[in-house]
């Protein structure tokens, strides 16, 4: 939806199945800012709430969609944790991919989840990303039952 208000040219983006399956993006295209409400967790590893739709693919894919719009000056206003900007959020979707890749490689080996749990393979990552709202573990957890339903 796009519309004009207050001066401001807007667009409301519905990325779905990210972090639910009714999630929007608010883009002031001419202030250059994007508003990503909980599907950018900046500074932390995301929410995936599998119980309203939400899966971690969809994320992924909304991650990049905001990438796509972003310029090199783009403020990005994330659900939570500080301002943003492109420069941040790439390196985020980056770390995103590489836990699928990880926890996808696990599945395919057989393991279930509680194995791969205890394989504990974002164990590098959690000292960056997993020490808010968020921790390895539950990461972990969601990613399998995203990647298994």
């Amino acid at each position: 939806m796009s519309f004009y208000w207050n001066g401001r040219d807007i667009r409301v983006i519905h990325l779905k199945d990210a972090h639910t399956d009714g999630d929007a993006i608010i883009h002031f295209r001419d202030a250059d800012v994007i508003h990503t409400g909980d599907i950018y967790f900046n500074g932390g590893y995301p929410y995936v709430d599998l119980q309203s739709g939400g899966t971690f693919d969809g994320l992924i894919a909304a991650q990049e969609k905001i990438l796509a719009l972003c310029t090199d000056k783009t403020v990005i206003i994330p659900g939570h944790g500080p301002l943003s900007s492109k420069a941040v959020l790439a390196p985020y979707v980056a770390m995103l991919k590489d836990v699928r890749k990880r926890i996808a490689a696990l599945i395919a080996q057989g393991m279930t989840e509680d194995q791969i749990v205890k394989a504990d393979p974002l164990k590098d990552l959690n000292p960056t990303w997993g020490t808010g709202f968020i921790n390895g573990e539950a990461l972990t957890r969601t990613v399998v039952k995203s990647l298994t339903r």
